[in-house]
């Protein structure tokens, strides 16, 4: 059984018992925000993301949340889209538009060129040794 550890809130800084992965007394808060948002979102479901963020008070990333946590469905609202997590540009699904994915992917295929090139001058001072091992 794994016994619950004393850690402070990353929302409030307050201690508290870890149970979840913050404090009771944000979780409350978090909680109110949704049940604020979605009767929003339910009598407005025309609404931008802004717009629901200025009108409940509720910030951006925490609507932001609530979508990626699915508890928040952006395909039954035609309007709801949100801030892509690299560039910005406004997304309707994951976390990162098609481009910054493909970057991504290309920045990934080209380190792992980098790493499998015998000429590459990190693996000519490793001598390949650890690299064998990891």
């Amino acid at each position: 059984m794994v016994t619950p550890q004393l850690r402070n809130c990353p929302k409030c800084g307050k201690l508290y018992l870890r149970i979840r992965d913050i404090c009771d007394a944000c979780f409350q808060k978090q909680e109110e925000e949704f049940l604020k948002v979605a009767a929003y979102l339910r009598e407005y479901p025309g609404i931008t993301i802004q717009e629901l963020s200025d009108a409940t008070d509720v910030s951006v990333s925490q609507i932001r949340q609530y979508i990626w946590a699915k508890r928040i469905l952006v395909a039954k609202f035609s309007n709801l889209s949100y801030p892509c997590e690299m560039c910005g540009s406004m997304i309707r699904s994951g976390r990162k538009c098609p481009s910054c994915m493909d970057t991504m992917k290309q920045l990934a295929s080209q380190i792992g060129k980098d790493q499998d090139d015998p000429n590459n001058e990190r693996n000519k001072i490793t001598g390949g040794y650890i690299k064998h091992y990891l």
